[in-house]
């Protein structure tokens, strides 16, 4: 589902509940009046304020469907935010009405003529909004449209106002003190409760608030699964209506090309919003690695330590000798045993996956054949020729820059 269709949808689940909840609006207020009802007309005032929490939130989406343009580059994305803190503001509205009108009846008894009707109908009420209320919070949280979730919030507070009808019009009817009141106050508290947490979220996402941490961890993962990213940082993500912006800043080798370094960006774009599909445009700045560690692979036939001298068999080598290096000077070194020596056919392909797990960024080599060559630069692996055998002397002339990097295969196969 695209933006377009996400915002649509939206709009259209606030013009059904703007039908649905104006029927019950009418109904109750009708009942209200005929049966003497208070806590039933104040429940009906708090159903009107949400039909004009809903209208808000219907053209809160219609403008955020607007195309971006010079004026508002980044789209139109923040009315749903803005519509959002509206809705919050009727809803804070709905507590004082009901909260007035919960203290009043604290000092008097309404005139109940009919409370099996009043108690039906607010019955009828509170199973629709609550199973429609239900309904506005998932789509709202699937489209990440704010305003629908505040309203499936509130109206899932039905259910309560609900029982506050049924016990205040039962009080009310046997001339029972203060059950109506403290019931109508107690629900308006938790009228409050919404409103206040709704405001503050549409506050934070005009304020262009970080999302949650859980977020920014599937964007972090998807970072890291790139491959040639040495570093990243400066990693932003922020909220605006239903979608998220973010940017980052990550770190190639200086011997990328630029073709090359695009596309790394790009896999890393496409795969952040695989895993965060609400993210709308992430921007990835591409900037040159500068480490003070390398870390080098030799291949060699017999283990001499750092006399080792170099095998011209890649693929075939008996050993591989991995080196690290730290501000150009050599601290420590490891010898992997080649398993796939012997191997009949794709030799090259194990031994260059084995390197990739290895997390080696430098090759030094005297031969290397085509496939070997190729998978290993594409997972952003330098590879240098050295035509001096012994492996100590070769890693100096890295050291120095005296070796060729090869950006060839010096011979078809392995």
């Amino acid at each position: 589902m695209n933006k377009e269709e996400k915002l649509k949808k939206g709009q259209k689940l606030a013009e059904t509940a703007v039908w649905l909840e104006g029927f019950l609006v009418l109904a109750k207020t009708v009942i209200g009046l005929l049966s003497g009802s208070l806590v039933l007309i104040s429940d009906a005032i708090h159903s009107g304020s949400d039909i004009l929490s809903i209208i808000t939130s219907w053209f809160g989406l219609k403008i955020a469907q607007r195309k971006p343009d010079r004026r508002f580059p980044y789209g139109y994305y923040k009315a749903e935010n803005l519509g959002t803190l509206i809705i919050s503001f009727l809803i804070i509205y709905a507590f004082w009405e009901m909260f007035t009108r919960g203290y009043v009846n604290f000092f008097s008894f309404s005139e109940i003529k009919m409370p099996l009707l009043a108690v039906g109908i607010s019955f009828f009420d509170a199973i629709i909004l609550f199973f429609f209320g239900n309904y506005e919070i998932k789509i709202g949280k699937q489209i990440g449209a704010q305003s629908l979730v505040a309203m499936g919030e509130e109206n899932r507070t039905h259910l309560f106002s609900s029982m506050a009808v049924f016990i205040g019009t039962l009080a009310a009817y046997y001339k029972l003190p203060y059950l109506e009141g403290v019931i109508a106050i107690g629900i308006s508290l938790l009228i409050l409760k919404i409103g206040l947490l709704a405001a503050r979220d549409s506050v934070l996402a005009l304020m262009d608030v970080s999302p949650s941490k859980d977020v920014e961890q599937k964007v972090i993962k998807a970072i890291e699964s790139a491959s040639g990213v040495e570093e990243f940082f400066d990693l932003r993500l922020r909220k605006s209506g239903p979608f998220i912006f973010g940017e980052s800043k990550i770190g190639i080798r200086r011997f990328v090309d630029v073709k090359r370094a695009h596309e790394i960006a790009d896999r890393i774009e496409q795969e952040v919003k695989k895993r965060v599909p609400q993210i709308d445009s992430f921007s990835i700045h591409v900037e040159p690695f500068k480490s003070e560690f390398r870390h080098i692979v030799v291949p060699i036939e017999i283990k001499r330590g750092l006399n080792s001298l170099i095998s011209n068999r890649f693929a075939r080598a008996s050993y591989f000798l991995f080196i690290n290096l730290k501000v150009n000077k050599i601290e420590g070194y490891y010898f992997l045993k080649n398993l796939h020596k012997d191997k009949k056919v794709r030799a090259g392909l194990a031994v260059s996956k084995l390197i990739i797990k290895q997390k080696s960024d430098s090759l030094i080599v005297g031969e290397i054949g085509e496939i070997s060559l190729h998978i290993l630069k594409d997972n952003l692996i330098d590879i240098y020729q050295s035509n001096n055998k012994a492996v100590k002397s070769a890693v100096n002339q890295f050291i120095k820059g005296d070796l060729t990097q090869l950006l060839k295969a010096t011979k078809r196969k392995d």
